[in-house]
Protein backbone atom coordinates (compact mmCIF):
# COMPACT_ATOMS: atom_id res chain seq x y z
CA UNK A 1 0.00 0.00 0.00
CA UNK A 2 1.28 3.46 -0.92
CA UNK A 3 0.92 6.79 0.89
CA UNK A 4 -1.91 8.92 -0.47
CA UNK A 5 0.22 12.06 -0.11
CA UNK A 6 3.72 11.22 -1.31
CA UNK A 7 3.21 7.83 -2.98
CA UNK A 8 5.86 5.96 -1.02
CA UNK A 9 5.37 2.42 0.30
CA UNK A 10 3.77 2.28 3.77
CA UNK A 11 5.01 0.15 6.64
CA UNK A 12 3.05 -1.37 9.52
CA UNK A 13 3.31 1.91 11.43
CA UNK A 14 0.46 4.45 11.48
CA UNK A 15 2.62 7.14 9.89
CA UNK A 16 4.27 7.38 6.48
CA UNK A 17 8.03 6.63 6.78
CA UNK A 18 8.85 9.33 4.20
CA UNK A 19 6.53 12.31 4.78
CA UNK A 20 5.31 11.46 8.30
CA UNK A 21 1.61 11.75 7.38
CA UNK A 22 -0.90 10.01 9.69
CA UNK A 23 -2.30 7.12 7.59
CA UNK A 24 -4.45 5.26 10.13
CA UNK A 25 -7.77 6.38 8.67
CA UNK A 26 -6.45 5.90 5.13
CA UNK A 27 -5.42 2.30 5.88
CA UNK A 28 -8.78 1.55 7.43
CA UNK A 29 -10.73 2.93 4.45
CA UNK A 30 -8.44 1.06 2.06
CA UNK A 31 -9.08 -2.22 3.92
CA UNK A 32 -12.86 -1.60 3.84
CA UNK A 33 -12.68 -0.82 0.13
CA UNK A 34 -10.69 -4.01 -0.51
CA UNK A 35 -13.23 -6.03 1.48
CA UNK A 36 -16.06 -4.80 -0.73
CA UNK A 37 -13.88 -5.43 -3.79
CA UNK A 38 -13.37 -9.05 -2.68
CA UNK A 39 -17.13 -9.39 -2.16
CA UNK A 40 -17.78 -8.00 -5.64
CA UNK A 41 -15.17 -10.35 -7.14
CA UNK A 42 -16.80 -13.38 -5.49
CA UNK A 43 -20.25 -12.35 -6.72
CA UNK A 44 -18.97 -11.76 -10.24
CA UNK A 45 -17.41 -15.25 -10.30
CA UNK A 46 -20.78 -16.85 -9.49
CA UNK A 47 -22.53 -14.56 -12.04
CA UNK A 48 -24.34 -12.44 -9.47
CA UNK A 49 -23.62 -9.35 -11.55
CA UNK A 50 -26.20 -7.09 -9.88
CA UNK A 51 -24.75 -7.84 -6.46
CA UNK A 52 -21.23 -7.37 -7.82
CA UNK A 53 -22.10 -3.89 -9.14
CA UNK A 54 -23.52 -2.88 -5.75
CA UNK A 55 -20.45 -4.11 -3.83
CA UNK A 56 -17.99 -2.49 -6.26
CA UNK A 57 -19.81 0.84 -6.16
CA UNK A 58 -19.54 0.83 -2.36
CA UNK A 59 -15.85 -0.03 -2.67
CA UNK A 60 -15.28 2.98 -4.96
CA UNK A 61 -17.38 5.21 -2.74
CA UNK A 62 -15.05 4.40 0.16
CA UNK A 63 -11.87 4.68 -1.95
CA UNK A 64 -12.22 6.11 -5.44
CA UNK A 65 -8.54 5.32 -6.21
CA UNK A 66 -9.13 1.55 -5.94
CA UNK A 67 -8.27 0.78 -9.57
CA UNK A 68 -8.81 -2.97 -9.14
CA UNK A 69 -12.42 -2.38 -8.12
CA UNK A 70 -12.92 0.15 -10.92
CA UNK A 71 -11.50 -2.18 -13.57
CA UNK A 72 -13.65 -5.07 -12.33
CA UNK A 73 -16.74 -2.81 -12.37
CA UNK A 74 -15.98 -2.01 -16.00
CA UNK A 75 -15.76 -5.73 -16.82
CA UNK A 76 -19.10 -6.38 -15.09
CA UNK A 77 -20.74 -3.54 -17.04
CA UNK A 78 -19.26 -4.96 -20.24
CA UNK A 79 -20.69 -8.40 -19.41
CA UNK A 80 -24.10 -6.75 -18.89
CA UNK A 81 -23.86 -5.20 -22.38
CA UNK A 82 -23.27 -1.58 -21.29
CA UNK A 83 -19.94 -0.94 -23.06
CA UNK A 84 -20.09 2.86 -22.77
CA UNK A 85 -20.39 2.67 -18.97
CA UNK A 86 -17.54 0.14 -18.88
CA UNK A 87 -15.34 2.38 -21.00
CA UNK A 88 -15.99 5.32 -18.67
CA UNK A 89 -14.77 3.33 -15.66
CA UNK A 90 -11.60 2.21 -17.48
CA UNK A 91 -10.74 5.72 -18.65
CA UNK A 92 -11.04 7.05 -15.09
CA UNK A 93 -8.95 4.12 -13.83
CA UNK A 94 -6.26 4.84 -16.43
CA UNK A 95 -6.27 8.49 -15.38
CA UNK A 96 -5.65 7.55 -11.73
CA UNK A 97 -2.94 4.96 -12.54
CA UNK A 98 -1.37 5.58 -15.99
CA UNK A 99 1.34 2.91 -15.62
CA UNK A 100 0.92 -0.86 -15.33
CA UNK A 101 -2.88 -0.62 -15.54
CA UNK A 102 -4.82 -3.36 -17.32
CA UNK A 103 -7.52 -0.80 -18.15
CA UNK A 104 -5.31 0.41 -21.02
CA UNK A 105 -5.50 -3.03 -22.64
CA UNK A 106 -9.30 -3.07 -22.27
CA UNK A 107 -9.61 0.36 -23.92
CA UNK A 108 -7.28 -0.62 -26.75
CA UNK A 109 -9.24 -3.81 -27.39
CA UNK A 110 -12.46 -1.82 -27.82
CA UNK A 111 -10.82 0.78 -30.06
CA UNK A 112 -9.35 -1.85 -32.40
CA UNK A 113 -12.84 -3.13 -33.30
CA UNK A 114 -14.47 0.15 -34.33
CA UNK A 115 -17.38 -1.46 -36.22
CA UNK A 116 -18.35 -3.53 -33.19
CA UNK A 117 -18.14 -0.47 -30.96
CA UNK A 118 -20.38 1.56 -33.27
CA UNK A 119 -22.89 -1.28 -33.40
CA UNK A 120 -22.98 -1.55 -29.60
CA UNK A 121 -23.44 2.21 -29.15
CA UNK A 122 -26.17 2.04 -31.78
CA UNK A 123 -28.04 -0.55 -29.72
CA UNK A 124 -27.82 1.71 -26.66
CA UNK A 125 -29.27 4.55 -28.75
CA UNK A 126 -32.10 2.26 -29.90
CA UNK A 127 -32.72 1.17 -26.29
CA UNK A 128 -33.11 4.81 -25.22
CA UNK A 129 -35.51 5.37 -28.14
CA UNK A 130 -37.49 2.24 -27.15
CA UNK A 131 -37.70 3.46 -23.57
CA UNK A 132 -39.17 6.75 -24.84
CA UNK A 133 -41.69 4.87 -27.01
CA UNK A 134 -42.71 2.73 -24.01
CA UNK A 135 -43.19 5.78 -21.77
CA UNK A 136 -45.34 7.41 -24.49
CA UNK A 137 -47.51 4.28 -24.75
CA UNK A 138 -46.30 3.33 -28.25
CA UNK A 139 -45.59 -0.28 -27.30
CA UNK A 140 -45.54 -1.71 -30.85
CA UNK A 141 -42.71 0.60 -31.91
CA UNK A 142 -40.88 -0.13 -28.66
CA UNK A 143 -41.11 -3.88 -29.32
CA UNK A 144 -39.77 -3.45 -32.88
CA UNK A 145 -36.73 -1.51 -31.63
CA UNK A 146 -36.07 -3.80 -28.65
CA UNK A 147 -36.11 -6.92 -30.82
CA UNK A 148 -33.30 -5.40 -32.90
CA UNK A 149 -31.39 -4.43 -29.75
CA UNK A 150 -31.67 -7.93 -28.26
CA UNK A 151 -30.59 -9.49 -31.55
CA UNK A 152 -27.52 -7.23 -31.98
CA UNK A 153 -26.51 -7.04 -28.31
CA UNK A 154 -27.70 -10.21 -26.49
CA UNK A 155 -25.82 -9.18 -23.32
CA UNK A 156 -27.74 -5.90 -22.80
CA UNK A 157 -29.76 -6.92 -19.74
CA UNK A 158 -31.86 -3.77 -19.48
CA UNK A 159 -33.17 -4.26 -23.04
CA UNK A 160 -34.27 -7.84 -22.19
CA UNK A 161 -36.03 -6.62 -19.04
CA UNK A 162 -37.88 -3.81 -20.83
CA UNK A 163 -39.04 -6.13 -23.65
CA UNK A 164 -40.14 -8.75 -21.10
CA UNK A 165 -42.13 -6.11 -19.20
CA UNK A 166 -43.94 -5.10 -22.41
CA UNK A 167 -44.70 -8.75 -23.20
CA UNK A 168 -46.15 -9.20 -19.69
CA UNK A 169 -48.37 -6.17 -20.26
CA UNK A 170 -49.50 -7.65 -23.60
CA UNK A 171 -50.18 -11.03 -21.88
CA UNK A 172 -47.52 -12.83 -23.96
CA UNK A 173 -46.19 -14.68 -20.94
CA UNK A 174 -44.22 -17.40 -22.75
CA UNK A 175 -42.10 -14.85 -24.63
CA UNK A 176 -41.55 -12.83 -21.46
CA UNK A 177 -40.43 -15.92 -19.53
CA UNK A 178 -37.93 -16.81 -22.29
CA UNK A 179 -36.35 -13.34 -22.09
CA UNK A 180 -36.18 -13.47 -18.29
CA UNK A 181 -34.48 -16.87 -18.41
CA UNK A 182 -31.87 -15.33 -20.73
CA UNK A 183 -31.32 -12.51 -18.22
CA UNK A 184 -30.93 -14.93 -15.32
CA UNK A 185 -28.43 -16.95 -17.37
CA UNK A 186 -26.27 -13.80 -17.51
CA UNK A 187 -27.08 -12.40 -14.05
CA UNK A 188 -28.58 -15.17 -11.95
CA UNK A 189 -29.67 -12.93 -9.04
CA UNK A 190 -31.15 -10.07 -11.07
CA UNK A 191 -33.87 -8.65 -8.85
CA UNK A 192 -36.12 -7.29 -11.60
CA UNK A 193 -36.03 -10.56 -13.56
CA UNK A 194 -37.06 -12.52 -10.47
CA UNK A 195 -39.91 -10.08 -9.72
CA UNK A 196 -41.15 -10.31 -13.32
CA UNK A 197 -41.09 -14.13 -13.20
CA UNK A 198 -43.10 -14.04 -9.98
CA UNK A 199 -45.64 -11.79 -11.70
CA UNK A 200 -45.89 -14.29 -14.61
CA UNK A 201 -46.43 -17.22 -12.19
CA UNK A 202 -49.23 -15.30 -10.43
CA UNK A 203 -50.95 -14.54 -13.73
CA UNK A 204 -50.77 -18.18 -14.82
CA UNK A 205 -52.20 -19.32 -11.46
CA UNK A 206 -55.12 -16.88 -11.81
CA UNK A 207 -55.88 -18.16 -15.32
CA UNK A 208 -55.87 -21.79 -14.14
CA UNK A 209 -58.22 -20.95 -11.26
CA UNK A 210 -60.63 -19.18 -13.62
CA UNK A 211 -60.63 -22.04 -16.11
CA UNK A 212 -61.25 -24.69 -13.43
CA UNK A 213 -64.21 -22.78 -11.93
CA UNK A 214 -65.91 -22.53 -15.34
CA UNK A 215 -67.11 -26.17 -15.18
CA UNK A 216 -69.81 -27.30 -12.68
CA UNK A 217 -69.50 -30.72 -10.98
CA UNK A 218 -71.65 -33.51 -12.41
CA UNK A 219 -74.90 -34.36 -10.60
CA UNK A 220 -74.67 -37.64 -8.71
CA UNK A 221 -77.24 -40.29 -9.54
CA UNK A 222 -79.70 -41.01 -6.79
CA UNK A 223 -80.03 -44.43 -5.40
CA UNK A 224 -83.62 -44.61 -6.62
CA UNK A 225 -82.45 -44.11 -10.20
CA UNK A 226 -80.14 -47.09 -9.94
CA UNK A 227 -82.86 -49.42 -8.52
CA UNK A 228 -84.30 -51.82 -11.17
CA UNK A 229 -88.06 -52.02 -11.69
CA UNK A 230 -89.83 -55.10 -10.32
CA UNK A 231 -92.93 -56.80 -11.65
CA UNK A 232 -95.14 -55.08 -9.11
CA UNK A 233 -93.97 -51.65 -10.28
CA UNK A 234 -95.14 -52.19 -13.92
CA UNK A 235 -98.77 -51.26 -14.68
CA UNK A 236 -100.08 -52.53 -18.03
CA UNK A 237 -102.88 -50.46 -19.64
CA UNK A 238 -106.09 -52.18 -20.67
CA UNK A 239 -106.13 -52.92 -24.42
CA UNK A 240 -108.93 -51.40 -26.57
CA UNK A 241 -108.09 -53.39 -29.77
CA UNK A 242 -110.81 -55.48 -31.32
CA UNK A 243 -110.50 -57.90 -34.18
CA UNK A 244 -112.25 -56.80 -37.38
CA UNK A 245 -115.45 -58.65 -38.24
CA UNK A 246 -114.49 -59.38 -41.91
CA UNK A 247 -111.77 -58.84 -44.62
CA UNK A 248 -113.55 -56.15 -46.68
CA UNK A 249 -113.42 -53.64 -43.85
CA UNK A 250 -109.73 -54.32 -43.48
CA UNK A 251 -109.04 -53.56 -47.16
CA UNK A 252 -111.07 -50.34 -46.96
CA UNK A 253 -109.13 -49.22 -43.88
CA UNK A 254 -105.83 -49.86 -45.65
CA UNK A 255 -106.88 -47.83 -48.71
CA UNK A 256 -108.10 -44.97 -46.52
CA UNK A 257 -104.77 -45.01 -44.70
CA UNK A 258 -102.83 -44.89 -47.97
CA UNK A 259 -104.89 -41.90 -49.17
CA UNK A 260 -104.47 -40.08 -45.88
CA UNK A 261 -100.72 -40.76 -45.92
CA UNK A 262 -100.36 -39.43 -49.48
CA UNK A 263 -102.32 -36.33 -48.53
CA UNK A 264 -100.13 -35.75 -45.49
CA UNK A 265 -96.99 -36.08 -47.65
CA UNK A 266 -98.33 -33.67 -50.26
CA UNK A 267 -99.68 -31.00 -47.93
CA UNK A 268 -97.26 -31.19 -44.99
CA UNK A 269 -93.93 -32.79 -45.80
CA UNK A 270 -93.31 -31.43 -49.33
CA UNK A 271 -93.98 -27.73 -48.42
CA UNK A 272 -91.89 -28.10 -45.28
CA UNK A 273 -89.03 -29.55 -47.34
CA UNK A 274 -89.27 -26.77 -49.92
CA UNK A 275 -89.35 -24.19 -47.13
CA UNK A 276 -86.23 -25.75 -45.58
CA UNK A 277 -84.39 -25.60 -48.89
CA UNK A 278 -85.36 -21.93 -49.26
CA UNK A 279 -84.19 -21.14 -45.74
CA UNK A 280 -80.88 -22.95 -46.36
CA UNK A 281 -80.37 -20.95 -49.53
CA UNK A 282 -81.12 -17.66 -47.76
CA UNK A 283 -78.81 -18.61 -44.89
CA UNK A 284 -75.98 -19.49 -47.28
CA UNK A 285 -76.50 -16.23 -49.16
CA UNK A 286 -76.38 -14.29 -45.88
CA UNK A 287 -73.19 -16.09 -44.81
CA UNK A 288 -71.53 -15.31 -48.14
CA UNK A 289 -72.55 -11.65 -47.77
CA UNK A 290 -71.16 -11.52 -44.24
CA UNK A 291 -67.89 -13.12 -45.36
CA UNK A 292 -67.62 -10.62 -48.20
CA UNK A 293 -68.22 -7.72 -45.80
CA UNK A 294 -65.73 -9.16 -43.32
CA UNK A 295 -63.19 -9.55 -46.12
CA UNK A 296 -63.66 -5.91 -47.14
CA UNK A 297 -63.24 -4.75 -43.53
CA UNK A 298 -60.13 -6.92 -43.11
CA UNK A 299 -58.72 -5.59 -46.40
CA UNK A 300 -59.25 -2.00 -45.25
CA UNK A 301 -57.65 -2.81 -41.90
CA UNK A 302 -54.64 -4.42 -43.59
CA UNK A 303 -54.26 -1.41 -45.89
CA UNK A 304 -54.31 0.90 -42.87
CA UNK A 305 -51.74 -1.28 -41.06
CA UNK A 306 -49.58 -1.23 -44.20
CA UNK A 307 -49.73 2.57 -44.27
CA UNK A 308 -48.82 2.72 -40.56
CA UNK A 309 -45.86 0.38 -41.10
CA UNK A 310 -44.68 2.47 -44.05
CA UNK A 311 -44.86 5.67 -41.98
CA UNK A 312 -43.00 3.98 -39.10
CA UNK A 313 -40.38 2.73 -41.56
CA UNK A 314 -39.89 6.25 -42.93
CA UNK A 315 -39.55 7.61 -39.40
CA UNK A 316 -37.00 4.92 -38.50
CA UNK A 317 -35.03 5.56 -41.68
CA UNK A 318 -34.97 9.25 -40.85
CA UNK A 319 -33.78 8.51 -37.30
CA UNK A 320 -31.16 6.10 -38.66
CA UNK A 321 -29.95 8.84 -41.01
CA UNK A 322 -29.56 11.20 -38.08
CA UNK A 323 -27.64 8.60 -36.03
CA UNK A 324 -25.34 7.58 -38.87
CA UNK A 325 -24.94 11.07 -40.38
CA UNK A 326 -22.22 13.60 -39.90
CA UNK A 327 -24.02 15.04 -36.87
CA UNK A 328 -24.84 11.64 -35.35
CA UNK A 329 -24.24 10.73 -31.73
CA UNK A 330 -21.84 7.96 -32.82
CA UNK A 331 -19.42 10.58 -34.12
CA UNK A 332 -19.69 12.49 -30.83
CA UNK A 333 -18.95 9.34 -28.83
CA UNK A 334 -15.95 8.55 -31.04
CA UNK A 335 -14.67 12.10 -30.52
CA UNK A 336 -14.99 11.73 -26.73
CA UNK A 337 -13.16 8.37 -26.83
CA UNK A 338 -10.38 9.86 -28.97
CA UNK A 339 -10.08 12.77 -26.53
CA UNK A 340 -9.87 10.30 -23.64
CA UNK A 341 -7.14 8.35 -25.45
CA UNK A 342 -5.16 11.53 -26.07
CA UNK A 343 -5.53 12.54 -22.44
CA UNK A 344 -4.38 9.11 -21.24
CA UNK A 345 -1.38 9.39 -23.58
CA UNK A 346 -0.48 12.64 -21.78
CA UNK A 347 -1.42 14.82 -24.75
CA UNK A 348 -3.79 17.35 -23.15
CA UNK A 349 -3.60 19.74 -26.12
CA UNK A 350 -4.80 17.03 -28.53
CA UNK A 351 -7.54 16.03 -26.09
CA UNK A 352 -8.75 19.62 -25.82
CA UNK A 353 -8.66 19.97 -29.62
CA UNK A 354 -11.05 16.99 -29.85
CA UNK A 355 -13.42 18.42 -27.23
CA UNK A 356 -13.82 22.04 -28.38
CA UNK A 357 -16.32 21.22 -31.14
CA UNK A 358 -18.44 18.74 -29.11
CA UNK A 359 -21.89 19.79 -27.90
CA UNK A 360 -22.07 18.03 -24.53
CA UNK A 361 -25.89 18.22 -24.49
CA UNK A 362 -26.02 16.07 -27.66
CA UNK A 363 -24.14 13.14 -26.09
CA UNK A 364 -26.46 10.08 -25.83
CA UNK A 365 -25.81 9.00 -22.23
CA UNK A 366 -24.92 10.38 -18.81
CA UNK A 367 -21.74 8.26 -18.79
CA UNK A 368 -20.46 9.95 -21.95
CA UNK A 369 -21.31 13.38 -20.50
CA UNK A 370 -19.46 12.55 -17.27
CA UNK A 371 -16.42 11.40 -19.25
CA UNK A 372 -16.52 14.60 -21.31
CA UNK A 373 -16.70 16.77 -18.15
CA UNK A 374 -13.77 14.91 -16.54
CA UNK A 375 -11.48 15.43 -19.52
CA UNK A 376 -12.71 18.99 -20.18
CA UNK A 377 -12.01 20.07 -16.58
CA UNK A 378 -8.48 18.72 -16.82
CA UNK A 379 -7.53 20.03 -20.28
CA UNK A 380 -9.60 22.99 -21.48
CA UNK A 381 -8.27 25.75 -19.13
CA UNK A 382 -4.60 25.21 -20.09
CA UNK A 383 -5.54 24.59 -23.73
CA UNK A 384 -7.44 27.88 -23.82
CA UNK A 385 -4.31 29.77 -22.81
CA UNK A 386 -2.19 27.94 -25.40
CA UNK A 387 -4.73 28.63 -28.16
CA UNK A 388 -4.91 32.29 -27.11
CA UNK A 389 -1.13 32.74 -27.04
CA UNK A 390 -0.74 31.11 -30.47
CA UNK A 391 -3.58 33.20 -31.87
CA UNK A 392 -2.18 36.49 -30.59
CA UNK A 393 1.29 35.64 -31.93
CA UNK A 394 -0.14 35.01 -35.38
CA UNK A 395 -2.37 38.09 -35.10
CA UNK A 396 0.60 40.39 -34.57
CA UNK A 397 2.32 38.68 -37.52
CA UNK A 398 -0.77 39.59 -39.62
CA UNK A 399 -1.39 35.88 -40.21
CA UNK A 400 -5.09 36.41 -39.58
CA UNK A 401 -6.37 33.05 -40.86
CA UNK A 402 -4.36 31.03 -38.32
CA UNK A 403 -4.98 33.68 -35.66
CA UNK A 404 -8.76 33.47 -36.11
CA UNK A 405 -8.70 29.66 -35.95
CA UNK A 406 -6.77 29.57 -32.65
CA UNK A 407 -8.66 32.45 -31.06
CA UNK A 408 -12.01 30.81 -31.85
CA UNK A 409 -10.80 27.60 -30.16
CA UNK A 410 -9.65 29.66 -27.17
CA UNK A 411 -13.10 31.23 -26.92
CA UNK A 412 -14.79 27.82 -27.07
CA UNK A 413 -12.58 26.64 -24.22
CA UNK A 414 -13.14 29.49 -21.77
CA UNK A 415 -15.55 32.05 -23.34
CA UNK A 416 -13.27 35.01 -22.59
CA UNK A 417 -13.90 38.52 -23.93
CA UNK A 418 -10.28 38.84 -25.12
CA UNK A 419 -10.54 35.73 -27.29
CA UNK A 420 -13.85 36.85 -28.81
CA UNK A 421 -12.56 40.40 -29.47
CA UNK A 422 -9.37 39.41 -31.27
CA UNK A 423 -11.17 36.65 -33.17
CA UNK A 424 -13.58 39.32 -34.44
CA UNK A 425 -10.66 41.64 -35.31
CA UNK A 426 -9.01 38.82 -37.27
CA UNK A 427 -12.21 38.20 -39.24
CA UNK A 428 -12.50 41.94 -39.96
CA UNK A 429 -8.98 41.85 -41.40
CA UNK A 430 -10.02 38.85 -43.52
CA UNK A 431 -13.16 40.72 -44.71
CA UNK A 432 -15.39 37.98 -43.24
CA UNK A 433 -18.14 40.27 -42.01
CA UNK A 434 -20.58 37.62 -40.79
CA UNK A 435 -17.97 35.84 -38.67
CA UNK A 436 -16.69 39.15 -37.27
CA UNK A 437 -20.22 40.21 -36.39
CA UNK A 438 -20.84 36.86 -34.68
CA UNK A 439 -17.94 37.27 -32.23
CA UNK A 440 -18.59 40.99 -31.69
CA UNK A 441 -22.17 39.95 -30.81
CA UNK A 442 -20.83 37.62 -28.09
CA UNK A 443 -19.16 40.66 -26.48
CA UNK A 444 -22.34 42.74 -26.77
CA UNK A 445 -24.49 39.99 -25.23
CA UNK A 446 -22.19 38.68 -22.50
CA UNK A 447 -19.58 41.37 -21.70
CA UNK A 448 -21.44 44.67 -21.49
CA UNK A 449 -18.94 45.98 -18.90
CA UNK A 450 -15.92 45.14 -21.03
CA UNK A 451 -13.73 47.81 -22.59
CA UNK A 452 -14.48 46.20 -25.97
CA UNK A 453 -18.22 46.78 -25.67
CA UNK A 454 -18.51 50.13 -27.50
CA UNK A 455 -16.43 49.05 -30.49
CA UNK A 456 -18.34 45.74 -30.68
CA UNK A 457 -21.72 47.45 -30.40
CA UNK A 458 -20.88 49.99 -33.13
CA UNK A 459 -19.76 47.21 -35.47
CA UNK A 460 -22.88 45.06 -34.85
CA UNK A 461 -25.20 48.04 -35.40
CA UNK A 462 -23.46 49.15 -38.58
CA UNK A 463 -23.23 45.76 -40.30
Amino acid sequence: MRCFKCGSLLSENDTCPKCGEDVRVYKKTARVSDAYYNSGLYKARVRDLTGAVESLKISLMVNKYNTNARNLLGLVYCEMGDVVEALSQWVVSKNFAPEDNVAGAYIKKIQTNQNRFEMITGTIKKYNLSLKYAKDGNLDMAVIQLKKVVANNPQLIKAHLLLALIYIKQDELARARKLLNAVLAIDKNNTLAQLYKKEIDEKIAIKKAESSSAFLPKRKEKDIDKKPLSGNDVILPRSSYKEPSNGAITIINVLVGVVIGAALIWFLIVPARNKGLTQDYKKSLQEYSEQLSSGNVELNSMQKELEDVKSQRDALEQQLGVVNGTEGSNKLLVAVIEAASAYIANKPADAADKLVDIDVSALPSDSAKALYNTIATATLPSAAQNFYNTGMTEYYKSNYEVAAENLVKAYKCNNSADSAYYAAKSYVALAKTDDAKKYYKYIVDDYSTSGYYKEASDYVNSH
